[in-house]
C-alpha cells in the first residue's frame, strides 16, 4: 500500500507539469512523503506554482552550508531546488538548499561547503557512489558495483568533503567509498566536480 502511495504522489503533477522549469527554483516544501531512502515533496515556487517532486537517496539537501535530511526544513523556510524533470517520474529534486538571505561569516578554522548550486549547474549530470582504486594528483579511478573502472580526471576546482566539510585531495585514499558528480568535459573526457566520503551530519 505505500508503495501504491509513493508511486500515486510520483506521478500526479498536481496539473502543473509543464509550468516549473527545469534549472534551480526557489520556493518552499510541503507535504513531505518519505518511503525508504527517497520520496516527494510539494514544491511551491516564488508565483505560487506548484509541482510534486521526487527525490531519492542521491538528492543532496543543505541547510546552513551542512548536509541535512528532509526533515530539517519546515513549510516557513525558503529553499532554492535544483530541478531536473525526467521522463519516468516528472519533477526530480537533485538538491535541496535553505535560502540564506543573511548568512553567518564562514569560521576560518573549521570551513564549510558554499552552497551546492552555486557552480553545480548545469555541470555533473553524472551521479554515482563508488570506490576509489588509483589516485594521483590528476586522476582518479572509480570502480562501482555494476560497471568497470573508469578513468576521471580531477579539475582544479573539483570540490571535495569529508564528513560534511570541506577537505581536499591529500584526505583521500585508496579503497574508500566515495558519492561523486561528474561530467564530461567538451573534449568527452570524464571530470569530477564533487567527492564526498565519510559521515554526513543528520537532521536536527
Amino acid at each position: 500500500m505505500r508503495w501504491v502511495l509513493f508511486a500515486a504522489f510520483v506521478l500526479s503533477p498536481l496539473g502543473a507539469e509543464d509550468q516549473l522549469p527545469s534549472g534551480i527554483v526557489r520556493g518552499k516544501i510541503t507535504e513531505p512523503v518519505t518511503v525508504g531512502l527517497g520520496g516527494t515533496f510539494l514544491l511551491t515556487d516564488e508565483v505560487g506554482r506548484v509541482l510534486r517532486c521526487a527525490f531519492d537517496a542521491r538528492t543532496w539537501f543543505e541547510s546552513l552550508r551542512v548536509r541535512v535530511s528532509l526533515e530539517a526544513f519546515t513549510p516557513q523556510d525558503p529553499v532554492e531546488v535544483l530541478v531536473d524533470r525526467q521522463p519516468e517520474r516528472g519533477c526530480y529534486a537533485r538538491t535541496v538548499r535553505l535560502a540564506e538571505p543573511n548568512a553567518p561569516a564562514t569560521n576560518s578554522r573549521r570551513p564549510v561547503y558554499r552552497s551546492v548550486t552555486e557552480h553545480l549547474y548545469p555541470r555533473g549530470e553524472l551521479v554515482f557512489a563508488a570506490v576509489v582504486t588509483e589516485l594521483t594528483a590528476e586522476v582518479v579511478v572509480l570502480r562501482t558495483r555494476t560497471e568497470a573502472a573508469r578513468r576521471f580526471r580531477l579539475r582544479p576546482d573539483t570540490r571535495f568533503l569529508e564528513n560534511g566539510v570541506v577537505s581536499e585531495r591529500a584526505n583521500l585514499s585508496v579503497n574508500q567509498r566515495v558519492f561523486v558528480r561528474a561530467g564530461k568535459s567538451v573534449e568527452g573526457a570524464l571530470e569530477v566536480y564533487q567527492m564526498i566520503w565519510g559521515g554526513i551530519l543528520p537532521g536536527k
